[in-house]
């Protein structure tokens, strides 16, 4: 599904004459920003909204973040979910104290 995704986004960035990987960098931004109102608003966090979202929305903005991310990761490789998967198998809890390694 991200190569669809994918497709369709580098078609219209080539459309317009811009380079998929910045643009979609700061979609991911853009999103994360909508997922942060969403938490606000699950949460009634601002007193002037209240309750404005529910965990489905929440659930979706998240949804969108990780979207924008894979795609951008596809742009980089053929194999988004390899790099992925090969990423979080890599990654392991920090103790406090404990120095670490890597990124």
């Amino acid at each position: 599904m991200i190569d669809a995704v994918h497709r369709h986004l580098s078609d219209h960035r080539e459309r317009i004459g811009q380079p998929l990987l910045p643009l979609q960098v700061v979609k991911i931004q853009e999103e994360a920003g909508e997922v942060a109102e969403a938490l606000l608003g699950v949460l009634g966090a601002n007193p002037r909204k209240g309750v404005s979202h529910t965990v489905t929305d929440l659930q979706s903005e998240l949804c969108d973040v990780i979207t924008a991310a894979m795609v951008a990761l596809r742009e980089t490789t053929s194999d988004p979910a390899a790099v992925l998967t090969a990423h979080l198998a890599a990654w392991r809890p920090h103790r406090p104290g404990e120095p670490r390694s890597g990124a």
